[in-house]
């Protein structure tokens, strides 16, 4: 009764509850031509092009180099990635106005976006299609676009012979746009390689939590642990679909900012809390595995600013499953169909 006399009173007040502003993404600034010269190797190779600077597909190459190769797209022409393989970690640290096509490509490694002595990365563009075999990483960077990402699992070809370790976007991430996003098969077994994965999909960060993450299309399938850790302001995700969860082990898990100690061993299709002013259109979760510990974990938040979850499904063995529900929560949950 108290959930719904609360509902009532914010659909009267549309003008101040659940209003989730946005702002246009800012683009990477693009100065002009930048001199190559000292970079380039094989000059058949347009501008950007990788290859000209003697990266190709199952080749490694040198981090100080890809470093280098970073650093002088700063502010000039987009870096172009060809369809294939490349055993690399892909580090952006403390750099701006970027932008990268990936024409289909795999990175064994992983993707990490973040500051550097306390300059952020920001006005980044992450163009085409590209896979992630172990994890991307967002912290203190803002203005950060994603066309089409997969984070998946090939134990063959990812750098550490494990499946992956999904997505964080951590403490003073702000402004984040993911057209779309898929996770699969996220590991979370007893292994000190997954200590501080608890989702597939981590949003948090300790007072700085991240704002305005926008994601248009997301899919978490197999997680090992939790699927979906959302906290923070002002996000909006369009389509949310998870398809099982708690596949993994608890053993060796770090905790978990924003939560009761233990409550991150407790594994959940997804679990929102501290999460304020945030709206899910859609939130279909489908479990046929029979593992994990709740469908949804609501957690607290601030009433005057409730988040709305409009339409949410549940499948196969998540009808049964039950709901965790803080009697300090600010989520409403629309329609269940």
């Amino acid at each position: 009764m108290k959930k719904l006399l609360f509902y009532l009173i914010c659909v009267s007040l549309l003008s101040s509850c659940g209003k989730n502003e946005r702002q246009t993404l800012l683009s990477p600034m693009i100065i002009g031509n930048v001199d190559d010269s000292k970079l380039v190797i094989n000059d058949s190779f347009p501008i950007g092009d990788v290859r000209r600077y003697g990266v190709y597909p199952n080749t490694t190459i040198a981090g100080s180099y890809l470093k280098a190769i970073l650093e002088f797209s700063s502010g000039g022409s987009e870096l172009y990635f060809p369809e294939g393989y490349y055993p690399i970690n892909l580090n952006l640290v403390g750099l701006s106005n970027i932008s990268i096509y990936f024409d289909h490509a795999i990175l064994g490694g992983g993707l990490s976006i973040i500051d550097k002595a306390n300059a952020s990365s920001s006005r980044i563009a992450i163009k085409g299609n590209l896979k992630v075999l172990d994890k991307i990483f967002i912290r203190n960077s803002n203005n950060i676009y994603f066309q089409n990402v997969t984070v998946a699992s090939d134990t063959v070809k990812n750098l550490y012979k494990n499946k992956n370790r999904g997505v964080s976007i951590y403490s003073g991430a702000r402004y984040l746009k993911f057209e779309k996003l898929l996770i699969q098969d996220t590991g979370g077994d007893s292994l000190k390689f997954y200590t501080h994965i608890a989702a597939a999909l981590q949003v948090h960060g300790w007072n700085n939590n991240p704002e305005y993450i926008s994601i248009d299309e997301l899919e978490i399938e197999n997680a090992g642990r939790t699927a979906l850790y959302l906290t923070g302001n002002n996000h909006l995700l369009k389509k949310v679909t998870i398809r099982n969860f708690g596949l993994g082990s608890p053993k060796n898990m770090f905790g978990l900012e924003d939560s009761n100690p233990g409550d991150e061993t407790e594994f959940s299709g997804a679990w929102i809390n501290k999460c304020n002013n945030c709206v899910i259109d859609s939130l279909s979760i489908k479990n046929s595995m029979h593992k994990g510990d709740y469908s949804i974990h609501f957690g607290i938040g601030q009433y005057s600013k409730p988040s709305f979850i409009i339409n949410v499904q549940f499948l196969e063995h998540a009808i049964k499953m039950p709901l965790k529900d803080d009697p300090l929560t600010n989520i409403l949950v629309k329609k269940v169909y």
